[in-house]
């Protein structure tokens, strides 16, 4: 009983510490979805139409 008290703090202190080591920062991870170079709309084929 004494022991899966332990592992069950144990278990909780780790998973507290790996949640609190993970970025908060929108900022990095918005990064990668920022396309500098846009899209051309001559490209875009739209079902139903001809281009």
């Amino acid at each position: 009983m004494n022991t899966k008290k332990l592992l069950l703090g144990l278990a909780f202190a780790v998973s507290i510490l790996m949640a609190s080591c993970s970025p908060n920062s929108v900022a990095d991870e918005d990064s990668l979805y920022q396309d500098k170079g846009g899209v051309d709309k001559s490209k875009i084929r739209i079902p139903g139409q001809s281009n």
